[in-house]
């Protein structure tokens, strides 16, 4: 069995202020037994395209509670 390795043609971009990647952690305990932990890993990029996303979807049902409130004659 042969191993082959690919070599890319191009060197990997040097990490940048929006590519270095961010992390959070957070655990809450509700007495002894309810026990919630979350990690998250994110780069400023990506929550910077969530938020470009929420809006989007906040300026779309904006624009449907604004239709469905408009009286028809």
């Amino acid at each position: 069995m042969t191993t082959k390795h690919i070599v890319p043609s191009e060197p990997p971009p040097s990490p940048g202020p929006l590519t270095t990647p961010q992390r959070a952690a957070t655990r809450l305990q509700f007495g002894d037994r309810v026990i919630l932990s979350s990690d998250v890993e994110m780069t400023p990029a990506g929550l910077l395209a969530i938020g470009g996303m929420v809006g989007a979807i906040l300026l779309g049902s904006a624009v449907i509670v604004r239709a469905a409130r408009r009286t028809r004659p």
